[in-house]
């Protein structure tokens, strides 16, 4: 087991940094020009989510993201593709966070203002929902092992939940929801990440380097322990804080 900075328990030293800008993941968290992305990252007068209970033909949700979402998304969802360089800001990486079905339908029906990703209104209602469906279904979703942690679970969310709060909350809200007082005057705005759950490593990449095109900077003076923490914090907000903290040898440290 590791320690925070040297630190018994929570260990985590206090930053300066004035508040933040933080985490808008690719529009925080948006997905790019052809398939997925954020909840709060749309406008007030954004379409609503049918809740329609009609059976969706995941089957040909493969096919109908290569057609509508790959262009920009890349084959397999990692946002590697041809034209990526062209976008603001690049499409998302959909190997590197879960998403909710709720979450990606959400872009799809009404885009994400203040990027290259606009409503998908070319398909059918059951395309989009078969393609949503198959686009929550692209990550490769990782977990801490016990080796690996900087400290047991509920001091390493104690520490995050530091580290979120300094740094975050002012465009990401308390609870996460993309709500913060700064949130409406960002384009992209924040996602939120009860829709949307960043992998320790995406996390650990949109920290060290920001997400050119929206408003979410690097953060340099934060230390691996810290990110470590502040990732683990806001993988807890994921569907609605649903997310289980459990460690076990197979699975390591939830979330």
């Amino acid at each position: 087991m590791r320690t925070i900075n040297g630190c018994a328990g929570i260990g985590l030293r206090e930053f300066l940094l004035a508040s933040g800008l933080v985490f808008a993941w690719l529009a925080s968290g948006v997905l790019i020009s052809s398939a997925a992305g954020g909840s709060r990252s749309v406008q007030a007068q954004s379409k609503p989510i049918a809740s329609s209970a009609a059976k969706v033909d995941t089957s040909s949700g493969a096919q109908l993201f290569l057609r509508d979402c790959a262009h920009c998304h890349g084959q397999t969802g990692d946002g590697n593709s041809a034209v990526r360089a062209t976008l603001h800001p690049r499409p998302l990486d959909l190997t590197q966070f879960q998403v909710t079905n709720a979450f990606v339908l959400q872009v799809l029906h009404n885009g994400v203002p203040g990027s290259d990703m606009p409503a998908w209104h070319a398909s059918a209602e059951n395309e989009l929902r078969a393609e949503a469906a198959y686009t929550t279904r692209l990550a490769h979703p990782d977990a801490l092992s016990e080796q690996d942690q900087y400290a047991p679970p509920d001091a390493l969310a104690e520490a995050g939940k530091r580290v979120y709060q300094a740094h975050c909350v002012r465009c990401h809200g308390m609870s996460g929801t993309g709500d913060g007082p700064d949130a409406r005057k960002k384009l992209p705005r924040p996602p939120s990440f009860a829709g949307m759950r960043p992998s320790f490593a995406g996390a650990r990449q949109v920290l060290q380097n920001g997400v050119a095109g929206t408003a979410m900077p690097s953060w340099p003076l934060l230390t691996p322990q810290e990110i470590q923490a502040v990732t683990y914090y806001i993988r807890s907000f994921y569907n609605g804080g649903a997310a289980k903290r459990s460690t076990t040898a197979t699975t390591g440290a939830q979330p």
